[in-house]
């Protein structure tokens, strides 16, 4: 009883290993159509009789010589609607690739954008330039001022003189209120250290216009005297 089971289980056993090994041209060309191509369907008479509509077929005559000529049945790949999937995995494999670089090299901009506004924000909040000018600008004041005050204490109520006096004091206090401005930082007034100088460079020059007027004012009230 046992060899006999034996027996049995070798026999189904073989009988399946060959069956599996059987090769199915049909499937094979169902397979080879869906996944890579060329297309192909088989039995070609059950597609064009059953599903012409998306495994066309047509029948054409073909000349094979004298006694094998007549028509055959081909297949028709670009009239069907059929279409292997892999050379549209192959399209969206591109597709995702140039995507994730299109991705980096929008984050890596993105990046370097991030990394000059920060160091554009930290030039804003220290005025650098001003150190340029400190002493020249203290140098002048210094001069305006006390020139001012020797010319208006030295008038003897001349009208052109006080005159002259207050003008120069209105523009000086017009060039020092823009002087703070630009030196300031904070929300507003942030500029980078290369606007600031370009602002200080001009405020020098009216700076320097005041500064000689007030000196052409002081010999003026001494040679007044």
């Amino acid at each position: 009883m046992r060899k006999t089971l034996i027996v049995i289980t070798m026999g189904l056993m073989l009988t399946q290993t060959m069956t599996a090994q059987v090769f199915d041209d049909e499937k094979y060309l169902q397979w080879r159509s869906m996944e890579t191509g060329p297309l192909g369907f088989a039995p070609k008479e059950y597609y064009w009789l059953f599903h012409n509509s998306y495994a066309h077929h047509k029948w054409e005559w073909e000349w094979h010589g004298l006694f094998h000529s007549g028509f055959y049945l081909n297949f028709k790949p670009n009239d069907s609607d059929a279409k292997p999937v892999v050379p549209k995995r192959t399209v969206g494999a591109a597709t995702d690739v140039w995507t994730k670089e299109s991705t980096d090299a929008q984050e890596e901009s993105f990046k370097h954008q991030l990394e000059q506004e920060t160091l554009a924000a930290a030039d804003r909040r220290v005025d650098a330039a001003y150190l340029l000018f400190k002493d020249d600008f203290n140098h002048m004041q210094n001069k305006i001022s006390s020139g001012l005050t020797y010319c208006l204490a030295n008038s003897k109520g001349d009208a052109n003189v006080i005159a002259l006096v207050n003008s120069l004091s209105n523009q000086n206090r017009f060039i020092t209120e823009q002087v703070s401005y630009v030196h300031r930082s904070g929300n507003g007034y942030e500029l980078e250290n290369a606007k600031r100088e370009e602002c200080y460079i001009k405020l020098k020059a009216d700076m320097e216009k005041v500064t000689q007027s007030t000196i052409d004012l002081m010999r003026y009230v001494e040679v007044s005297k």
